[in-house]
C-alpha cells in the first residue's frame, strides 16, 4: 500500500498541473471570489484564466461604470490592458483567458467606463500577484 502511495506521488508530482491562485474582491467589491489558474502553453507562454463569482454588474459599483478589464502589470511597468472579462449578469460571474509570456506579474481586474481604456480606473475589483517558473 505505501508503494502504491508513493509511486503516485511520483507519477503525479512530474505532471503540469495548472497552478491556482486564490482571488479575494476588494474593499470595493468584497463579496466577488475566484481564481486565477495558470497552465503552461509552451516554453514561452502560459495561458491566465481568471475566474471571478459573486460579482455585482459593474454599474452598482459607480453608476457610470458597465465594464471588467483584466490587466498584466509586471514588476517595475506599467498596467497593460489585456481585455475585457466576460460578465454574465445571471450568474453575476466573469471570466477570461490570455496568453503571455510574463512570470512574474500582479493581475488586476478593475471596473472601466470603456471596454478600452488606456490606464486601469482606481475601482480594482480583484488582483493577485503571480509567480511561476
Amino acid at each position: 500500500f505505501r508503494l502504491m502511495i508513493l509511486l503516485a506521488v511520483v507519477v503525479f508530482s512530474g505532471c503540469d498541473r495548472p497552478a491556482d491562485y486564490a482571488l479575494v474582491g476588494s474593499a470595493d467589491v468584497p463579496s466577488a471570489h475566484g481564481d486565477v489558474e495558470i497552465e503552461k502553453i509552451d516554453k514561452q507562454q502560459v495561458l491566465v484564466t481568471v475566474v471571478l463569482d459573486q460579482l455585482p454588474a459593474p454599474g452598482r459599483i459607480e453608476p457610470d461604470l458597465v465594464h471588467y478589464v483584466v490587466w498584466f502589470v509586471a514588476v517595475g511597468e506599467e498596467p497593460v490592458r489585456q481585455g475585457e472579462l466576460e460578465y454574465d449578469t445571471e450568474t453575476r460571474s466573469g471570466r477570461a483567458s490570455f496568453p503571455t509570456t510574463l512570470r512574474e506579474f500582479e493581475m488586476r481586474v478593475t471596473a472601466e467606463s470603456t471596454p478600452e481604456p488606456t490606464a486601469p480606473n482606481y475601482v480594482v475589483v480583484a488582483s493577485q500577484q503571480i509567480q511561476e517558473n
